[in-house]
Parts: structure tokens; C-alpha cells; sequence
């Protein structure tokens, strides 16, 4: 069966490039910033969602009705508000709203009831305000009527050489989680190890630290650092291109940003191995149950 989807929060397009190969159709994307939009309509201009203008800046002015069908709702809430690099607000941040656009994500299955949703955030979500938040989150999709499933899930878990963890959360409508045989995928081989990214031949890891959007100027050894790695013998950052393949983005995907810009951009997005690991399953079980 083909499904459509929409993604709230596209950001540069992780999740279409991990979406792509699978039959599933981006009928909407959503994105506020004006530079991921850049990079997201650099790399999919045939996107169906961009062909017939449903692009949208902001999911906050989004009127659910407008919305075109669908089948399952995808997307990366902002992650800030529950990052262990943030200040851990969790659903109490009211800067720009970040905190709460869950409750905006819930407006909408409430109101169009897709088939399934998928989910992706930090981890520190499961602990942001003790728990509190987490608890929240799962009791209110629950109330709207869908199992919730929730895992960590390492890049490594998908074959990319990162260690970067983020907590994927799955929901199928007028399903209870106690009675779903629902299962995250299991882990697989990597792919490559940073040998391979670095074309060199010895580097004091196989699997890279978690890219992120700042502190890239650490050293070697220094506390957070995550560019700097033992190559050949030497100490030496990460470049852009390596940070590229680190993320499992393919060369042949554009950055028409800036360097910094560019940075940013890998150190929020989503590995797409990872989702097309979880979207597989997700797309299994619904061609399973006819949910």
C-alpha cells in the first residue's frame, strides 16, 4: 500500500531522504526557519508538497482543515527546551513556544485522526521536569485515542557511526499500546566506521560523538568536545564533508547556506537511516492490522 504523510517540522529534509525509497508520499512540510527551508527546497523541489505549494512556515497558524488528506503524520518537534545542552524547560518554556508544540502536533491528529504518527525528539525528553513532561506527552495521545510507543535509539542501532541518541515515539489510532505487537526495528551492522569517513588509517574511534550545533572549537580530551579526533596519529577537526557523512547524509545532498549555517543544520536534523529503519516497520504493522 502507498501512504501519504505529512511532516510538521521538516527541517533540511532528514526525514524525506529516509522516507524516499519507501511508499510513502509528502503531501505537506512545515518550517519555520528560513534557511532550512532553503536547504529543503534546494534538495526536493518535485516534492508534491512543493509542487503545490504546501509549504508552510509556521505549524502555530496552521488550521488543521486546510491540511491536505494524509495518513501519517511524521516530524522533529524543536528540540531545545528538552536537550541536556538546553536548560531542560521542557514543556514550561514559553520562548517562542518551543515547549509546546506537542500540544500544536495533538491539535491536528485530533482533529484529521491519521492512521499513525512517528515521532523523534532527544532523549532528555523522557527526563525533562523529572518525567513530568514525558508522562504528559504519552497521557494526552493516549486520550486522543492511539497506542504510544516509545525507544532510544542510537544512530549506530542504524549502521551509522554515531552515537547520537534520540527517543522515537510511535502511535497507531484506536489501538491500545498493551494489545499492539508493534516492534521498533532491531539494530544492525554499521555501514562504516570513522576509518572510512576519515580515509585514513588509524583514528582513535570507530563511532563518532554526537554532532551538534555548538562547541565545535573543543579540544581533544576537553569536556563536550566533538569534532576533535586522533587521525593518523595527529589531532584534528571534523570538516563539513565529514561531518556530512557522520550524519548519513549522501554527498550529493546541498547546503546553499553558509559554513556556519550549514553546521547548524546537520546538528538538528534526524539520521535518515534511522528513520527509514522505524518508518519500514511503522508501514509493516499498518499493512499488517489495516489500522
Amino acid at each position: 500500500m502507498s501512504y501519504k504523510y505529512i511532516n510538521l517540522f521538516s527541517g533540511i529534509g532528514g526525514w524525506e531522504l529516509g522516507l524516499q525509497d519507501l511508499p510513502m508520499e509528502n503531501v505537506l512540510s512545515c518550517e519555520i526557519d528560513k534557511h532550512a527551508r532553503n536547504t529543503f527546497i534546494t534538495n526536493f523541489p518535485d516534492l508534491p508538497c512543493i509542487k503545490n505549494n504546501n509549504f508552510p512556515t509556521d505549524i502555530r497558524t496552521l488550521a488543521p482543515y486546510d491540511i491536505p488528506e494524509f495518513d501519517i503524520l511524521v516530524g522533529s518537534p524543536p528540540c531545545q527546551s528538552f536537550s541536556t545542552a538546553g536548560l531542560r524547560k521542557g514543556l514550561l518554556d514559553s520562548a517562542d513556544d518551543k515547549g509546546n508544540m506537542f500540544f500544536y502536533v495533538l491539535k491536528i491528529i485530533k482533529a484529521r485522526k491519521p492512521r499513525a504518527f512517528i515521532l523523534e525528539n532527544v532523549k532528555g525528553l523522557l527526563t525533562a521536569e523529572g518525567g513530568r513532561s514525558f508522562r504528559i506527552i504519552h497521557d494526552l495521545f493516549r486520550n486522543a485515542g492511539y497506542s504510544f510507543h516509545y525507544k532510544v535509539i542510537r544512530g549506530t542501532d542504524c549502521g551509522i557511526p554515531q552515537i547520537r541518541q534520540r527517543v522515537f515515539m510511535v502511535g497507531f489510532r484506536n489501538e491500545q499500546a498493551e494489545e499492539s505487537d508493534f516492534k521498533f526495528p532491531e539494530p544492525v551492522p554499521l555501514k562504516y566506521t570513522l576509518k572510512d569517513v576519515f580515509n585514513c588509517a588509524t583514528c582513535d574511534r570507530d563511532i563518532a560523538h554526537t554532532v551538534m550545533t555548538t562547541r565545535h572549537n573543543k579540544n581533544y580530551g576537553q569536556t563536550l568536545n566533538w569534532s576533535a579526533y586522533i587521525i593518523d596519529g595527529q589531532e584534528r577537526r571534523i570538516t563539513m564533508e565529514e561531518m556530512q557523512k557522520i550524519m548519513g547524509f549522501p554527498d550529493s545532498f546541498v547546503f546553499p547556506v553558509s559554513k556556519n549555517q550549514k553546521m547548524k543544520q546537520l546538528g538538528n536534523s534526524i539520521i535518515p537511516d534511522c528513520v527509514k529503519m522505524v518508518a519500514t516497520e511503522v508501514l509493516k504493522y499498518l499493512n499488517k492490522h489495516d489500522v
